[in-house]
C-alpha cells in the first residue's frame, strides 16, 4: 500500500502527498549513484557518521561501489519491491559478489575510479584528518581482511528480508548487512521530490576495539605449523634489520628507512579469515619507494615461481597450511633481502 506525507501551505491548507513508487531499477540506480548521500551515515553509525566516496557502478556486477571515511568498501544493490528477488536470492548475490570483490579489486584498480567518479579530491573528502596514504592503506587492509558493507536499498523492505538481515549482522564478524528503505513521495502541483531513507537490519555497529597483538599472544593464535613458520621468519627478519609492527590480527614487516618504515610483508594469525598467511604490500613498495614499480615486481614474479605462492590481485599471497621446504625458505629469504636492499638503495619518494 502506498503511502503518504502532509504539508501545510501557508493559508494552513493541509495538502496530502502520496508515495510514488521508482519508475525502475535503473532509475533508482542512478539517483543512488548521483546521491549517495541518501544512504544516510548517521544511520548507520550516529557517533561517526559515515561519508561516501563513489567508486562506480556495474563493477563485478555491484550496482553500486563505494568507500566510507575508514577504506570500508560498501557494496549497495538495488531492487524495486516487485522484484521477486528482494525476499531471499539478494543477500545471496551480495554475499557473492562481496566474496569475489576481494580478489578482483586492489587499490590500483580503485584510485583512477574514484578520481573519475568524485567532483572532490580523496584529501578533501578526508577533510584532512589523515593522509590518502593512511586511507589507502586501510583500503587495502580492509579488502584483506574481508571487512565490508552490503546495503541492500528497496522501495519497500519485506520482514523476511529484514530478518535475514539481522540473523547474519549477528553471525558475521567482519561484514556488516544492512536493508535500507527509500521511499519516494511527489508534489504534484510543484514537481517536488521527497525522498525519506529509513535504515533496517542494523544490531550492530562494526567498531571492532580488540588490543594489538604482541608477540607472545600472536603465536598463541597459531597451529603448530604457523609457529614453526613464523619462528623462522620473525628470526630472519630480526637478523636484518626487518622490523615488526603488530596489528589486531598479525604484523607488518617494514624496512626502515629515512625515520619510517615501508611496508613489505602482512602476517596474519588464525584470527584472520583467511587464518595464517601472508600478503605482500606492493601499494606501500610502488607509492613510497623511488622506481617502486620496478621493484616491487621483479621480487613479484620470483616469488611466484615458488611453489605454493599465489596471485591475489598486484600481491602475492601464502596460506601457512605448511611448512617451507629447504629450497623454498632460501629463494623466499633471498628474494626479501634483495627488495630490502633495493628499497634503502632508491630511497623514498619526495613528497614535498
Amino acid at each position: 500500500m502506498n503511502g503518504k506525507i502532509y504539508k501545510i501551505k501557508e493559508n494552513n491548507e493541509l495538502v496530502t502527498i502520496h508515495e510514488e513508487k521508482h519508475h525502475n531499477e535503473n532509475n533508482f540506480q542512478e539517483l543512488l549513484f548521483l546521491y549517495p548521500d541518501l544512504i544516510p551515515g548517521d544511520q548507520i553509525n550516529p557517533e561517526n557518521p559515515r561519508k561516501w566516496l563513489r567508486v562506480g557502478r556495474e563493477i563485478d556486477n555491484i550496482d553500486i561501489f563505494l568507500l566510507d571515511q575508514d577504506g570500508i568498501p560498501t557494496i549497495v544493490e538495488v531492487k524495486k519491491s516487485n522484484n521477486s528477488e528482494i525476499h531471499r536470492e539478494v543477500v545471496g548475490q551480495m554475499l557473492d559478489y562481496g566474496s569475489k570483490l576481494v580478489f578482483s579489486q586492489s587499490t590500483e584498480t580503485i584510485i583512477p575510479q574514484i578520481e573519475a567518479n568524485n567532483p572532490q579530491s580523496v584529501q578533501d573528502f578526508l577533510n584532512h584528518e589523515i593522509s590518502e596514504e593512511e586511507f589507502w592503506e586501510k583500503v587495502d587492509n580492509n579488502l584483506k581482511e574481508e571487512k565490508m558493507r552490503l546495503i541492500v536499498v528497496s522501495d519497500e523492505i519485506p520482514r523476511n528480508l529484514q530478518n535475514i538481515i539481522e540473523f547474519l549482522n549477528n553471525k558475521i564478524e567482519s561484514t556488516e548487512v544492512l536493508a535500507l528503505e527509500i521511499k519516494q513521495f511527489t508534489d504534484n502541483a510543484t514537481g517536488t521530490r521527497t525522498l525519506v531513507p529509513r535504515l533496517m537490519g542494523q544490531t550492530r555497529i562494526i567498531t571492532p576495539i580488540e588490543p594489538e597483538l604482541i608477540e607472545t599472544t600472536f603465536f598463541e593464535n597459531l597451529d603448530d605449523v604457523g609457529v614453526d613458520f613464523f619462528q623462522e621468519l620473525i628470526t630472519f627478519a630480526d637478523a636484518n634489520n626487518i622490523t615488526k609492527k603488530w596489528t589486531k590480527k598479525g604484523f607488518f614487516l617494514t624496512v626502515p628507512l629515512q625515520n619510517q618504515e615501508v611496508k613489505i610483508l602482512q602476517c596474519y594469525s588464525q584470527l584472520y579469515s583467511y587464518k595464517q598467511s601472508i600478503f605482500s604490500t606492493h601499494f606501500n613498495v610502488t607509492n613510497e619507494v623511488i622506481d617502486g614499480d620496478r621493484i616491487f615486481e621483479k621480487s613479484l614474479r620470483d616469488i611466484l615461481e615458488l611453489e605454493d605462492f599465489y596471485s591475489v590481485g598486484d600481491d602475492f599471497g601464502f596460506k601457512v597450511v605448511k611448512n617451507l621446504d629447504e629450497y623454498q625458505w632460501k629463494e623466499f629469504k633471498r628474494i626479501i633481502l634483495q627488495l630490502t636492499e633495493s628499497i634503502k638503495k632508491e630511497g623514498l619518494i619526495d613528497k614535498d
